[in-house]
């Protein structure tokens, strides 16, 4: 009995092996596939977390705009995934998390800020650091 303990684990640790690096290469395939198929207009994320859409494409580069007009050129495989249509509008800068309905206006001027920008009470000890235009800077 002890004699076929050990052959089995070698065996066992081998199927494993094997199954682990299939998997592995399954996925490293799907993933060139999917970095060789982006087309213009994609909305990508890249390894960095960074959105960007894709301008123009070349088989080893695209040039991606990160901001209103602003294109830079990245190797095709910094591409970690293609966002989707639906949850494409969410990664542009300034996008609203929120509905505007459901913003609410809390001080009835009728204006809404966007979240995240709070108005910062007025305070005397902001107007005592320096750079803030006081002729005492000069």
């Amino acid at each position: 009995m002890e004699s076929l303990f050990f052959p089995l684990l070698l065996a066992l640790l081998a199927g494993f092996m094997f199954l682990s690096i299939r998997k592995q290469k399954k996925r490293m395939s799907e993933m060139q596939d999917m970095q060789n198929s982006v087309a213009t207009g994609a909305r990508v994320q890249l390894t960095a977390g960074m959105f960007a859409t894709v301008v123009e494409s070349t088989p080893d580069f695209v040039d991606l705009e990160i901001a209103t007009g602003v294109v830079t050129r990245f190797s095709r495989q910094a591409i970690v995934r293609v966002v989707p249509t639906d949850e494409a509008a969410e990664t542009y800068p300034g996008a609203f998390t929120a509905r505007p309905e459901e913003l609410d206006d809390e001080d009835g001027s009728g204006q809404i800020d966007a979240p995240g920008t709070e108005s910062r009470p007025d305070d005397s000890s902001f107007a005592d650091r320096p750079g803030d235009g006081t002729t005492e800077d000069k």
